[in-house]
């Protein structure tokens, strides 16, 4: 998964994702509204971005400053996932002496991660995690696993790790998934299970969870609008989720198999790709019933 979300102002999100967070930013760009990021370690795929930072027109933004509460649907946060334990608690202890609290939204074990939870200055959710063993979590029927939302145990992760100086995203993070504000649960879950084929994994009340390849969760979708939707979808206008990225096989017949499948559903499929996307010219964009934009890129 990889995504791209508008800002405010580029310089800003950029300074805080980079000096803040740990990434790198790719000086490959060719426009100079979007920033490319990428962990502190690369492969030889050095386009392959992990999150796309947009500069938006701050003239559709009377006050210059992102609102907090929207009754919109759109991102709830996006969560950057470490390969090891032993970097959430380097990032845990880098947060707690660096992070001003204003981000800061809180932590939680939910028994197949832990997680980290703050915004950014626009008031994009992120979420930084790390995942359990496969082999510790709880399968309690077909492609269903067990998470709970319980306090993280802070004390044990930075006393029984050994981490040093969090000297930012390492070689192998990846978007682990993205956590979705929807209008409607059935809905949501017609479209990501139903059309997209992912797994409905877990509920919790207001909650839908889904995933591929026995993991707990790609996508999740929620509908507490009424509460703190700080994005809207599909409005390249508005700080939030312009879209994000679902990976698949590079296979030319599953690929028409999507298609087809989709287009007998009543999904259009748009193939204009953003200029930020043509690294990916055989992927294109569908959208869920909320209109939040979803690229299928193949591998």
């Amino acid at each position: 998964m990889f995504q791209i979300t508008n800002h405010s102002n580029l310089q800003n999100s950029i300074d805080f994702y980079q000096s803040m967070l740990g990434f790198r930013v790719l000086e490959n760009s060719p426009r100079k509204n979007i920033a490319c990021l990428v962990s502190q370690e690369i492969g030889q795929d050095n386009r392959s971005s992990l999150l796309v930072l947009n500069q938006i027109d701050n003239n559709n933004n009377e006050t210059g400053q992102p609102s907090k509460v929207k009754k919109e649907a759109g991102l709830y946060h996006f969560a950057i996932l470490l390969p090891e334990r032993k970097f959430l608690a380097s990032f845990l202890q880098h947060i707690q002496n660096n992070l001003d609290s204003q981000y800061y939204e809180g932590m939680a074990d939910h028994d197949v991660s832990e997680s980290l939870y703050f915004h950014d200055p626009d008031n994009n959710g992120i979420e930084v995690y790390r995942d359990r063993k496969q082999s510790e979590w709880v399968w309690t029927g077909a492609n269903k696993v067990q998470m709970v939302t319980k306090p993280l145990d802070i004390n044990n992760l930075l006393n029984h790790e050994s981490y040093g100086t969090w000297n930012g995203f390492p070689g192998k993070t990846s978007i682990g998934h993205v956590h979705l504000h929807v209008s409607n649960l059935p809905k949501a879950k017609n479209f990501y299970q139903d059309m997209l084929g992912l797994y409905h994994t877990a509920s919790y009340p207001g909650a839908y969870f889904f995933a591929a390849d026995r993991y707990h969760h790609h996508i999740a979708t929620n509908t507490g609008l009424e509460q703190t939707s700080h994005n809207s979808a599909n409005n390249s206008g508005k700080t939030g989720l312009d879209h994000f990225a679902i990976r698949i096989s590079d296979n030319k017949k599953e690929k028409d198999i999507l298609k087809r499948h989709l287009i007998s559903n009543g999904i259009s499929i748009d193939g204009k790709l953003l200029e930020s996307d043509l690294y990916h010219k055989s992927s294109f964009y569908v959208y869920d019933h909320d209109g939040i934009k979803i690229q299928i890129m193949l591998l």
